[in-house]
């Protein structure tokens, strides 16, 4: 039986991949995804389904499958800033911008997930965070300042990505609680107290970004990052697996209740 769900898995993994590995970048952010929407979605079921963790363990030890695995997950996360894209694009120009907001598909995700943050990083009103890697749709500074009445930086390194969610924040009249940086991890404002950090999911280069906030930050600040720790979701992150510098110490992690499936880990700079 077990061998049979760990086949199952690894067929679904190829099949789909062989669907779209000739996509480049370029062509899911700028094409309609009337053709390979489906199997994204189709890649979303699978990772939802309720795989024993031998599995997924089962399939890090396969080293044929892993560039197949990788590629998949690049090009997931690619899909998944398309989707952010979009929805930031309609929401600045429809005429209901909160309603259009929480019309996102992953808004109750986000609310958690803000939630989580909130309460992990044991943050009050007034409060300051940095998100490193914002996006053009920074839905973690956004709700965290709208729910919590937390203040926001959001650091973004693509131009006409910190350019398209300066005009989202404009649009949500969130102007005076985030302010959008261009730039990346060696943009941290240093002239200002920094109570905590979050590193976004898409934030590259891991080992980078930690490194530098080892040697950056004051004493005491809180950083957190997200990862998936169970099911096949775990294989879907590009970098899971990074070096923590040994200037932080992890002292709690959040796990997730439905609909949320990230992990929050929670981190202090000694």
């Amino acid at each position: 039986m077990k061998k049979s769900i760990l086949a199952s898995v690894k067929n679904e993994f190829f099949d789909i991949h062989s669907a779209i590995s000739g996509l480049t970048d370029e062509e899911i952010l700028a094409d309609s995804d009337d053709v390979f929407r489906p199997h994204f979605e189709r890649l979303h079921r699978m990772a939802a389904m309720d795989v024993d963790d031998h599995v997924v363990e089962e399939i890090l030890c396969d080293k044929k499958i892993h560039p197949v695995i990788k590629h998949i997950a690049h090009l997931k996360r690619i899909h998944g800033l398309k989707m952010e894209i979009e929805t930031a694009i309609s929401i600045i120009d429809g005429p209901d911008s909160w309603s259009l907001l929480k019309r996102f598909n992953f808004y109750p995700n986000y609310l958690e997930l803000a939630r989580m943050e909130y309460r992990g990083a044991k943050l009050k009103k007034g409060d300051r965070v940095i998100f490193i890697g914002s996006g053009p749709l920074p839905l973690s500074l956004i709700l965290l300042c709208k729910e919590y009445g937390v203040e926001g930086i959001g650091i973004e390194q693509v131009p006409k990505y910190a350019e398209l969610s300066e005009k989202l924040i404009n649009i949500l009249d969130l102007t005076k609680s985030i302010r959008i940086v261009l730039g990346n991890h060696f943009s941290l404002p240093m002239d200002q107290k920094l109570r905590f950090v979050m590193v976004g999911a898409d934030a590259y280069p891991k080992n980078e970004i930690f490194a530098h906030l080892a040697k950056a930050l004051p004493s005491a600040t809180k950083v957190s990052y997200r990862i998936y720790e169970k099911g096949l979701r775990r294989l879907l992150d590009e970098q899971s697996v990074f070096r923590l510098p040994p200037e932080f110490t992890e002292y709690t992690r959040i796990r997730p209740e439905p609909p949320v499936n990230n992990t929050s880990v929670f981190l202090l700079k000694k």
